[in-house]
């Protein structure tokens, strides 16, 4: 049976489309510059799933220690007898970052993630140290993952946060606490289209 040159082109350009997207895989033991996009191997965003800050200063002054705490909660999330139950990212855009814990906690493509330990906990020790410059503010981007412990991305609910904290100085009208979703929102519309494009070529190279 002679293949057409035609269908010969459509199954190239499927397999490309393949090779560009990432393989799909949970990051048990702490995620890179791969989870600065959040983490879609676990799904869609989902706002069931809290990201809470505490410690972080309304306005900070400059070169000075703050305490805090980065907790993922979801109270309606159904967790199996696995010990894996969250995961985050975090990154701040100036001064110096700090987890305390070096057992549960490790830091990544310049920025902090849990470690195999840390991932069987919600709750996470920091220390935040401010910069030198407090007309200036500073950007705390987290990704906090709620996870079920059955093995699998399926089942796990993620969400984001966007902290921005100005220094004593800075007078800027800042929103100190937002929402990623937007981003992400973007990002889903790309990969639907995609899986579209991907389905679309692969019955015309079959049939």
């Amino acid at each position: 049976m002679q293949v057409s040159p035609k269908r010969i082109l459509y199954l190239v350009i499927t397999l490309v489309f393949f090779l560009m997207i990432p393989a799909t895989q949970s990051y048990p033991t702490g995620i890179g510059e791969d989870g600065d996009r959040g983490c879609v191997c676990h799904g869609a965003i989902d706002e069931s799933t809290e990201i809470i800050i505490q410690g972080l200063p309304i306005k900070f002054e400059s070169n000075t220690s703050y305490s805090g705490v980065l907790t993922v909660s979801n109270s309606g999330q159904n967790i199996t007898d696995n010990s894996t139950i969250g995961g985050f990212r975090m990154i701040s855009s100036h001064g110096e970052l700090m987890f305390d814990d070096a057992n549960k906690t490790q830091i990544m493509d310049e920025g902090w993630t849990h470690t195999a330990e840390g991932n069987k906990f919600r709750e996470w020790n920091f220390t935040w140290v401010s910069p030198m410059d407090n007309t200036s503010y500073v950007e705390f981007n987290i990704y906090g993952n709620a996870v079920n412990g059955n093995g699998n991305p399926y089942g796990d609910e993620w969400n984001s946060l966007l902290v921005k904290v100005p220094g004593v100085e800075n007078y800027d009208d800042l929103s100190t606490e937002s929402s990623l979703y937007e981003f992400e929102f973007y990002e889903k519309v790309i990969l639907i289209i995609v899986s579209l494009a991907i389905i679309l070529l692969a019955y015309r190279a079959i049939k």
